[in-house]
């Protein structure tokens, strides 16, 4: 026995739905092997095979064509018995915001079973019995429910034999290329691009029409349709990847698949095709998600942002070619942009691109401050996050009224992915928007984008009221500020600039224009001329202006050569005119200056009309950047190996390498181009510091062997003067440790890791010991001093000794002779009395005035003895 429910089990779980929509489902059992043309039919007539499995599988059909197809395998059946079994039955078709498909169907068809058919059978359940009716040549009848089926009622299909029964669907697709008819480009481009095309077409059978320049061919079934998209976009993805040659001249242009519906084949169809060709995706077939579904694995189907909010599957979408199916597919960066982000009943608005809010709406109103940490949280995050935090903007403003109440909501508060992206998206404009306008007023600097950094005080009183009044909405306030600042202020750049965004909130774009070109004459610095130019060139942007913008925009990067805005915006402005493809290159550059544009670029709303052929090319940026972070990943180990062999633990540079390879570990987890690029420059950085600081160190050791020498020779020649050698054993160890150290560095090549280590280890060393000698050096000093002061005391004594000794002895005798001559004196008799003890004293006062003297002289001479002799010792040294 077969059971449906292991076909059902095999569905996704579609927990919010995006599109839901009622059709026919179709329970298929066979035994044997099923024919191909039984599923050639099927899918022809518009069937999708949902789930299949061993003998038994289940189709979807959004049409009745389901009945036509099965009535034409009952009539063939009975011309050539096979042995398949066909319910037919209600079925909801659901598509989640990945646009995943599932089905839903009533729980009574959930667990049925049969057994392998031995004959055609088809039943049809009952409350389908209408719409087999309305075809003509269709009937039912009622017959016995077999075992294992739902006890519905089932009825047996009979077809009239002598009809048909052909499927209904039919298009005609509409080629229309991009750019002036007249301009001489363009028909050089168009006429080559287009001999392509006709050749294709005359190759496949397909007649077309031209009006002027656009081509109308009409598609008769889903296998033509199938064969002629795949044809046009090998086609197309062959000229443009040849385009450097001179073969063939690519040429972008719109295209879309629409109903026939009874529309006569000529140039009328056009017309009557409610499409706005201007915001069509170059070079991407768009046709209804009914139809894309249908095309199979072969083609992917990708969203497009015009419209209405309420999707449902006759909305538009465009398709490309899956990966692997033409030689020049490559991998494209995956970006679903929510809903509620792209999708509006207004025009661009000025501020952030938005179209569900007016300027003066807007959620950047609320912002302050040009914040670069935005762009470095959505770096930090893996980039399929992305679509994550857009599903879950939608989620969270399901059944919200208040669009702009969410988003400021979501803005400031948001912690998960949805906080980021929301922040990323009000930040891509942010030039464009009133804070940097409160910026470019306080501004100091001179150009972009540095200057902007420079900011000073806020001056006046007037205009920074108005600035205040205009951000919370009193408008009237605002006015009347505003234009007693013009009054007051005539020569002042500042009130025209913010009447300006007075008027555009106005809905007056003609005069905010004119009051940005007042404000760049009035102004001084290229910093402000820029601002004002780009804004002039932004508002051209949102009027659909797109060629003038661009002018402008470059006019804005002439004045500040260093802003990468202005030519972002030039690029987008090219993508909006269908030229996405010429886009390319700008982007790229803009890149390659700053990696966050990357991220930017994937969740720019404004790029719609030409997201699929941008993300082509960033993934091939992607796929570069990717394996160059992985080869850079694989040596990381390495790095930080050589990171502890080249220096101490605790080392200055070690530590902080250790720190950035920290950082560089976590950034290597996230996949995010950014953070390959962060990590591959960061790495090679890294390799670059490292040789840098070993040479600088090599430099700064040899420098310390030196100046090691001179201190080692310094104590030798201090220590050489001990008087007591044998005492210095603990003292020579360290001497003789530090020469043998300094002479092993010497010999040795210092740019090998292991020996550079071990050289810092050993400086580290003979610092510390030679900081022992010094210390050690002092006592030797001390004794040395001491030593040779008492020497020269010793030796100045004795000759003071001897000779105030000879004196005191003559003295008594002297004194004696010469007293004869004169008269008696009571002073002389009493010293010739007791001379003997006059002598001792006067020996006593002699000798301790000898040691004064001798003291005096030997501190008097000490220095300069010292001199001499440790410089004669020196000289010795040196000459030896």
């Amino acid at each position: 026995m077969y059971s449906i429910s292991s076909l059902f089990e095999k569905f996704p779980v579609v927990s919010h739905s995006r599109m839901v929509n009622r059709g026919f489902g179709v329970w298929m059992v066979w035994g044997d092997t099923l024919e191909d043309s039984i599923v050639r039919s099927m899918r022809d007539f518009g069937g999708m095979l949902m789930s299949e499995e061993t003998n038994q599988a289940y189709w979807f059909f959004f049409s009745d064509d389901v009945f036509r197809v099965v009535a034409r395998l009952e009539i063939w059946a009975r011309l050539n018995p096979m042995p398949v079994y066909i319910q037919v039955m209600p079925a909801t078709l659901l598509v989640d915001y990945n646009l995943d498909l599932s089905l839903k169907v009533d729980t009574e068809f959930t667990s049925q079973e049969t057994a392998l058919p031995s004959e055609f059978e088809i039943l049809i359940h009952p409350s389908l019995a209408d719409s087999v009716k309305s075809i003509a040549g269709l009937n039912l009848e009622d017959i016995r429910t077999p075992t294992g089926i739902s006890k519905s009622g089932w009825q047996t299909l009979i077809p009239d034999q002598g009809l048909g029964y052909d499927s209904l669907q039919s298009w005609y697709f509409i080629l229309i290329p991009v750019g002036n008819p007249s301009d001489k480009e363009f028909i050089k481009g168009w006429r080559s691009f287009f001999s392509e095309v006709q050749v294709m077409l005359q190759r496949l059978g397909i007649q077309y029409i031209t009006s002027e320049v656009k081509v109308i061919l009409p598609i008769a079934s889903f296998s033509m349709l199938r064969t002629f998209l795949r044809e046009l976009l090998v086609l197309i993805n062959r000229v443009r990847s040849n385009d450097e040659s001179d073969e063939v001249t690519y040429w972008p242009s719109v295209m879309a698949l629409v109903p026939q519906m009874n529309m006569s084949f000529n140039d009328e169809v056009i017309r009557k095709v409610n499409l706005d060709w201007d915001k069509l995706t170059p070079d991407c077939p768009h046709l209804r998600y009914r139809d894309a579904f249908l095309l199979g694995n072969d083609f992917a189907v990708n969203e497009v942002r015009f419209g209405s909010e309420q999707e449902n599957v006759d909305g538009w979408c465009h398709v490309s070619l899956m990966q692997g199916v033409h030689d020049t597919a490559s991998s494209a960066m995956s970006v679903t942009i929510s809903r509620r982000v792209s999708v509006g009943e207004h025009e661009d608005c000025f501020y952030c691109g938005m179209k569900n809010h007016q300027p003066s709406e807007c959620p950047s109103r609320t912002l302050q401050g040009l914040d670069p940490v935005v762009w470095k949280q959505l770096a930090a995050i893996n980039s399929d996050k992305f679509t994550e935090g857009f599903q879950n903007i939608d989620l969270q403003m399901q059944g919200k009224d208040n669009v702009v109440e969410e988003f400021i909501k979501v803005m400031h508060k948001g912690k998960g992915y949805e906080g980021v992206v929301t922040r990323a998206l009000f930040a891509i404009n942010a030039i464009g928007q009133l804070r940097t306008l409160y910026m470019v007023w306080r501004c100091r600097g001179k150009d972009w984008p540095q200057g902007i950094k420079d900011q000073g005080p806020e001056e006046g009183e007037l205009i920074w009221s108005g600035f205040e009044a205009l951000q919370r909405g009193s408008r009237s306030e605002a006015e009347t500020l505003i234009k007693n600042a013009m009054i007051r202020f005539s020569r002042s750049y500042q009130p025209r600039s913010l009447m300006a965004f007075y008027e555009l909130e106005a809905g007056n774009p003609e005069q905010a224009y004119f009051y940005w070109q007042e404000a760049e004459r009035l102004c001084y610095s290229p910093l402000q001329q820029g601002y004002f130019i780009y804004l002039q060139g932004r508002m051209q942007e949102v009027m659909g202006e797109f060629g003038e913008a661009s002018d402008i925009y470059r006019r804005a990067q002439g004045r500040c050569p260093e802003w990468l805005e202005p030519q972002y915006r030039r690029a987008v402005c090219m993508v909006k005119m269908g030229f996405a493809e010429q886009a390319i290159s700008s982007f790229q550059d803009i890149i390659e200056k700053d990696p966050h544009y990357f991220n930017r670029i994937m969740i720019d709303p404004e790029l719609d009309r030409g997201r699929l052929t941008v993300l082509q090319e960033m993934g091939e940026l992607w796929a570069i950047a990717e394996a160059d972070a992985k080869e850079v990943a694989v040596g990381m180990d390495a790095l930080s190996s050589d990171i502890s062999q080249w220096f101490e633990e605790g080392h200055e540079f070690a530590d902080e390498a250790t720190r950035f390879m920290d950082r560089m570990n976590k950034l290597a987890k996230i996949k995010n181009y950014v953070a390959f690029r962060q990590l591959t420059s960061g790495i090679a950085r890294l390799t670059e510091e490292i040789e840098k600081r070993v040479e600088y160190e090599i430099k700064v050791i040899n420098k310390k062997l030196e100046i090691y020498r001179e201190e080692l020779l310094d104590v030798q020649r201090e220590a050489s003067w001990f008087p007591f050698p044998k005492l210095l054993t603990e003292f020579n160890s360290d001497f003789n440790y530090c020469a043998d150290k300094i002479y092993w560095i010497k010999t040795q090549q210092l740019n090998v890791a292991e020996t550079f280590r071990k050289t810092q280890r050993y400086l580290d060393r003979i610092d510390d010991r030679l900081k022992k000698l010094k210390k050690r050096l002092v006592t030797l000093r001390v004794i040395r001093d001491s030593t040779l002061f008492i020497m020269l005391l010793g030796r100045s004594f004795i000759w003071l000794e001897v000779v105030f000794l000879g004196l005191a002895l003559l003295c008594i005798p002297l004194l004696i002779y010469y007293s004869n001559n004169f008269q008696s004196n009571f002073l002389i008799d009493m010293i010739i009395r007791q001379k003997w003890e006059f002598q001792k004293g006067l020996i006593l006062i002699l000798s301790i005035l000898a040691l004064a003297i001798a003291a005096f002289r030997a501190a008097v001479v000490f220095e300069k003895k010292k001199r001499e002799l440790f410089s004669i010792d020196d000289g010795k040294d040196d000459d030896d």
